[in-house]
């Protein structure tokens, strides 16, 4: 009860003192205290003076058991009085001490702890407003960094955008610009291939041979297939042997084909656009039906379109080789024994030979003629003339004679050692010329297989033949080819020496129906002569 009583005193004391706040509640507060002093200072001199008595009394009282009795029980109240008087110390005389001189504040807590509690909740409160602040400036320095790279991003996007934007107008106008040209180039074609048939027309045809030397066509059965063929898929590569033979290893080389994925080639639904391509089919099946005499002959023309066919004719000629009035382009074929067509072949200013067979046996100088100022030499004819044979097996045609070389594989170091063993001039068709020439070899393929002729067969490589034709038909006003198989039918030979069948490379690396669908279309052109 005693401690209950003092802490409520000590409550009332604690709670006048927080209520506390102007001039007139600190005097109530004064006076109340020095009431509850002086009251204090009453029962303390009664305590005293009662604590005074109790001690005299047991002095002076003999020892007997009653006294110890009596002793026990002053005894017991002392012990109440000292318990009271601590009581009264620590929870009257101090708290009243410090609030009158000075000991706390209005804020003070009623105890030391209280105080020090307080100091550490201050402390503590510091330290948590400390942290919160770090907490919230580390928080605003990741805002503004975040703010910052994102701006930094924005910026980027935005000289991203602009720079793709850049680069798409630039393809876009480099695009405009490639089709102008295109268009530009197409025109010109357009323009300058009626000049140029009328040149060719101009000139001697099959060097004015007479009628009865020049061939006979007849429908061909069996071009327009309209069917369907899976062309296998290829890596584009073959090897060779070396230009030294098979002894010294192989060298892998890319076809003129080139790498490619399994397609489907069909013929099986044409598509043909107009009455003058309807006209160009039945030509295309039977040459004699293509009036190529005609000044204004609308099936010409519509050849013409077709995409290839002004490339091979107008298409950029190689470096080296002389723009002549009329040229010829003798194959190997066995057709070319059928009449005596050397004093007309040797009429032409320029005569392309192909490969080296036996051409300078006197036996094959009516048919086949003497003069040759090129010769195109595949890879193997090559190997053969520069390396592999004695050099006395194929000797140069004339002190005038030029080789082409085209095969990819060693074709610097065989022009090289050609040039030397049979020192005479060498002219490569170099990649650019080859990509050309190739380019329009496609495309007149496609435009085959749409009008309903093929599909075809596959093909790594053109014929030597057929690069002296697409090469010679870009700088010879008037061309004339003998010796190539355009009909088919006849009883003669593959070769004009009397060889029944292609070699293995003919048959794995040419496609020669599509090749004679090329002459025939070269033909319907006015391109180039059929001659035999």
């Amino acid at each position: 009860m005693r401690g209950s009583f003092f802490t409520t005193n000590g409550s009332a004391h604690t709670n006048a003192r927080f209520a506390s706040g102007t001039t007139g509640v600190h005097k109530r507060k004064k006076m109340i205290l020095l009431v509850l002093v002086f009251v204090v200072v009453c029962l303390v001199c009664g305590t005293w003076t009662f604590r005074g008595s109790s001690a005299e009394g047991k002095n002076d009282a003999p020892f007997t058991s009653s006294s110890y009795s009596k002793r026990s029980e002053g005894k017991g109240k002392q012990t109440l009085l000292d318990s009271f008087e601590k009581e009264m110390h620590e929870h009257v005389f101090e708290p009243i001490a410090r609030g009158l001189f000075g000991g706390g504040s209005d804020d003070d807590t009623v105890s030391d702890e209280d105080d020090d509690d307080d100091d550490d909740s201050e402390r503590g409160g510091e330290k948590e407003e400390e942290e919160d602040e770090t907490i919230a400036a580390d928080a605003n320095a990741d805002l503004k960094y975040r703010e910052e790279n994102e701006k930094a991003e924005m910026h980027d996007e935005e000289e991203n955008q602009e720079a793709d934007g850049y680069e798409v107008a630039t393809m876009e106008k480099n695009a405009a610009i490639e089709r102008e040209v295109r268009l530009e180039e197409t025109a010109r074609k357009a323009s300058n291939m009626p000049k140029a048939f009328a040149i060719h027309r101009g000139n001697a045809k099959c060097a004015n041979a007479p009628k009865e030397m020049l061939p006979r066509f007849s429908k061909q059965i069996g071009l327009r297939k309209k069917e369907s063929k899976v062309l296998p898929a290829k890596a584009g590569y073959v090897g060779v042997s070396r230009i030294d033979g098979a002894t010294k290893g192989t060298v892998r080389v890319r076809t003129e084909n080139g790498p490619r994925t399994k397609k489907v080639e069909s013929s099986a639904n044409p598509t043909v656009k107009n009455r003058d391509e309807e006209a160009l089919i039945a030509c295309l099946e039977d040459l004699s039906k293509c009036q190529l005499d005609s000044e204004n002959d609308s099936i010409r023309k519509a050849a013409w379109k077709l995409g290839g066919t002004m490339d091979a004719k107008l298409g950029k000629s190689l470096a080296g080789i002389e723009r002549k009035k009329t040229c010829a382009i003798v194959g190997n074929g066995g057709a070319l024994m059928a009449k005596e067509y050397g004093q007309y072949i040797d009429k032409h200013d320029v005569v392309v030979r192909i490969n080296v067979l036996d051409n300078n046996n006197a036996k094959f100088n009516a048919s086949l003629g003497q003069k040759a100022t090129h010769r195109v030499l595949s890879y193997k004819m090559s190997k053969d003339v520069c390396c592999l044979q004695p050099a006395s097996k194929h000797p140069p045609d004339n002190d005038e004679l030029i080789y082409l070389a085209w095969f990819p594989a060693m074709r610097k170091q065989l022009i090289s050692r050609l040039a030397k063993r049979q020192k005479r001039k060498v002219i490569e068709m170099h990649d650019a010329h080859l990509k050309s020439i190739i380019q329009s070899f496609k495309k007149m393929r496609e435009e085959l297989v749409r009008l309903g002729f093929g599909p075809f067969e596959d093909w790594e490589y053109m014929t030597s033949g057929m690069h002296a034709v697409l090469t010679f038909a870009r700088s010879c006003e008037t061309v004339d080819v003998y010796g190539f198989t355009t009909d088919s039918g006849g009883k003669e030979p593959y070769w004009f020496t009397g060889r029944k069948v292609a070699p293995r490379s003919g048959r794995t690396q040419h496609a020669w129906d599509h090749e004679r669908m090329i002459l025939r279309l070269l033909a319907a052109s006015g391109v180039v002569n059929v001659c035999t």
